[in-house]
């Protein structure tokens, strides 16, 4: 055999060699299948841009109470953003559609421009939709006594939902809030102390804002509510505060059934709460009540050392009507 004719031999070899790897190359499936699983591979997530951080406690206006309640919820932080500007953006969008009771104190629209941390100090930029009112406010709101006191009392409890939620969640002491201006305004960007719709000084500006334990439902102030309402007989708003059956192991119960329940006991003269404890897990508290009764045969009696046994339920501190009842029917 000639040196041509071996050379055209083991070129054709070659060929026959390269082919068959290239066709066992095209032969191999995109994915492997494993026993149990899809052989079909998952989608990428390209968004990558959020991270979810723990559960935070948001503050909301309770009903129309005069007090702000709890919501718990894991913030959605995008990369790079902030915690703290997470957190408020969270807040402003509202109460879940799952927690019906309580309702944002802020004017719709209202966005977080910036939240920059000095200290122990936050400084906040609102949009200026912030200093918007609420939808049903009305413009002649002066002139009418019940809109004279809910007015003001819907601007602390908005700026106290604000500062409660970052304090309870971030290392920071006080609050100060801006608000954007048009770009030909040259004046302060800080807060004026006429948005509380309280008397001041004309031009004043709200100073640094601090945390008002007064105006959140804690489990001593959520107590001092249900009493003030059994004192009153103050029914409708005190049905605000009983627990549901759902979560609490009480029976449904309808609001005309707890008020004849409630007609039927004694009347409570006077009160005073004292102590107050959280379980571990934190969904029940022990407050210690000492009560005055008046009987319906007109006899007084005083009570001391009773147990008013709160429990949370959907995350708002509440009382059975078994426990609140318990000690006092005649």
């Amino acid at each position: 055999m000639s040196v041509k004719t071996r050379r055209l031999c083991f070129l054709l070899a070659l060929c026959l060699l390269l082919a068959g790897c290239s066709a066992g190359r095209d032969s191999l499936p995109e994915s492997t299948s494993v026993p149990g699983t899809s052989p079909i591979l998952p989608s990428v997530d390209n968004s990558g841009a959020w991270r979810t951080r723990e559960e935070a406690i948001l503050w909301f206006r309770f009903q129309d109470e005069p007090y702000l309640a709890q919501e718990s919820r894991p913030i959605q932080q995008l990369t790079g953003q902030s915690y703290e500007m997470a957190l408020l953006t969270a807040l402003f969008a509202g109460p879940g559609i799952q927690h019906v009771e309580l309702n944002s104190p802020f004017a719709q629209g209202t966005r977080v421009i910036s939240a920059t941390k000095q200290g122990r100090c936050l400084q906040v930029t609102l949009s200026r939709e912030f200093l918007n009112g609420l939808s049903d406010e009305p413009e002649d709101w002066r002139s009418d006594p019940t809109w004279q006191l809910e007015l003001p009392l819907r601007r602390r409890l908005a700026m106290q939902s604000l500062v409660a939620t970052i304090t309870e969640n971030c290392d920071v002491d006080e609050v100060v809030v801006f608000v954007e201006q048009d770009t030909d305004d040259a004046g302060s960007m800080r807060l004026p102390q006429s948005w509380f719709m309280e008397d001041s000084e004309s031009g004043a500006l709200a100073g640094p804002q601090t945390r008002d334990d007064a105006c959140l439902l804690t489990p001593t102030v959520t107590g001092e509510a249900i009493m003030a309402c059994l004192r009153q007989r103050n029914w409708q708003r005190l049905y605000l505060y009983i627990a549901s059956g759902s979560e609490a192991g009480a029976s449904e119960l309808t609001y005309q059934d707890f008020v004849s329940t409630m007609q039927a006991l004694p009347a409570l003269m006077s009160y005073g709460l004292s102590g107050c404890s959280v379980n571990m897990d934190g969904l029940e508290a022990i407050l210690t009540v000492s009560i005055q009764l008046r009987r319906s045969s007109g006899q007084l009696l005083d009570l001391s050392g009773r147990i008013l046994r709160l429990q949370r339920d959907s995350g708002i501190w509440k009382v059975t009507l078994q426990d609140l009842t318990g000690w006092m029917e005649d």
